[in-house]
């Protein structure tokens, strides 16, 4: 059942994918339907996946492969529900293709790696609010980049072709802001989760990981006072927020890939 679902996944994710650069790069108008239908059957399959593969360990641990494969379904539903619009298309694929990798990688990590989450409830929940503000974060991210390489594109005035089936700049910098915002203060619930329900989120192998991701709100926050008070936006956000996604995923997943692979 699960090669089968990660064959489904991994199917349905590249065939849209595929479809919506067609449709990008190479003028190649497609039904809305063409790229929908294969999406949302993934979806759906990437979640029945996650289900099936931790219900093998009855939901005890989650690691790094759990992690990333939970966060990335998140991203995609948030981009196939929120954004089925035009202005999107630019960013799909490479959420889509991502979401297809961590399935395999999901399916193929033992399952009984990673934290044990069995009886720790302040655990599940403190991990749970850190995946989804990591979520959000990563699609901010991804427009943060996006809101780059248009600004680029319209400096130079190259690419013209490419330029009229990009949305307008205020557009992708408007999404960018708000997941910038919804996603740091997610963040700071998260951290704040930790430090109330977690016995010492300065412990010997918990001090990294809470000194990165603080630092990385941080950071985050720096970004959207500079921009709301001064009006600030373009490279310097770009960069404040690629550092503080940079040092997110070091704490998080960094500190995850030593304990699941390195140690085991």
């Amino acid at each position: 059942m699960l090669f089968i679902l990660l064959l489904i996944s991994v199917v349905g994710y590249s065939a849209s994918a595929f479809i919506i650069l067609q449709t990008v790069f190479n003028g190649k108008e497609h039904k809305p339907a063409s790229q929908i239908i294969p999406a949302g059957i993934a979806i759906i399959a990437h979640g029945w996946l996650i289900v099936q593969q931790l219900a093998v360990d009855d939901f005890d641990h989650i690691n790094l492969s759990s992690s990333l494969s939970m966060v990335a379904l998140f991203v995609t539903v948030t981009s196939f529900i929120r954004f089925q619009r035009f202005s999107n298309l630019f960013l799909k694929p490479i959420i889509y293709l991502f979401s297809a990798l961590t399935c395999v990688l999901l399916v193929f990590t033992p399952v009984h790696l990673g934290a044990d989450i069995s009886s720790k409830h302040a655990l599940f929940i403190h991990i749970a609010l850190s995946l989804i503000a990591y979520g959000i974060l990563a699609l901010a991210t991804l427009y943060a980049i996006q809101t780059s390489y248009l600004s680029r594109i319209l400096k130079r005035r190259k690419n013209h072709s490419l330029l009229n089936k990009l949305p307008p700049l205020m557009t992708i910098e408007r999404n960018f802001f708000n997941l910038l915002a919804l996603g740091t203060v997610a963040l700071f619930v998260a951290l704040g989760s930790g430090f109330l329900f977690l016995e010492d989120m300065f412990a010997q192998n918990q001090a990294h990981k809470t000194i990165l991701t603080s630092l990385a709100a941080i950071i985050y926050l720096i970004a959207l006072v500079l921009h709301r008070v001064s009006g600030l936006r373009g490279r310097l956000i770009v960069l404040l927020t690629l550092t503080a996604s940079t040092l997110l995923t070091l704490g998080y997943f960094g500190s995850r890939f030593v304990k699941d692979f390195l140690i085991g």
